[in-house]
C-alpha cells in the first residue's frame, strides 16, 4: 500500500528526526506497518470525531497522535504531532 504525508506531516516529521530521535524511531516503525499494511492494537487507533469523520489517530505516546487517511490504495498521513 502507498504511503503519502502532507507536507504538515513532513513537517512535523522531520521536527521529530532533529529533536527527538528516539520519537522519530517510534514514528518510522508506524508508518511502516501501517504502509505493509499490518494490524494495529485496537487500543492504539481511534476514530476521530463526526467533523473529522474518515480519519483515525494512532497513539505514538501519551501526548501525539498519527492522523492517518486510509483510501481505496493509500494511507494519507496528515499530522504526526501533538493531538488532533
Amino acid at each position: 500500500m502507498r504511503l503519502l504525508m502532507t507536507r504538515m506531516a513532513q513537517e512535523d516529521f522531520a521536527f521529530w528526526r532533529r529533536k527527538d530521535s528516539q520519537l522519530a524511531w517510534r514514528i518510522t516503525r508506524l508508518l511502516r506497518r501501517l504502509r505493509d499494511d499490518e494490524q494495529l492494537p485496537p487500543q492504539q487507533v481511534s476514530a476521530l470525531p463526526l467533523r473529522l469523520q474518515g480519519l483515525s489517530a494512532v497513539r505514538i505516546d501519551s501526548e501525539h497522535r498519527l492522523v492517518i487517511e486510509r483510501l481505496r490504495d493509500c494511507i494519507v498521513v496528515h499530522q504526526c504531532r501533538f493531538h488532533y
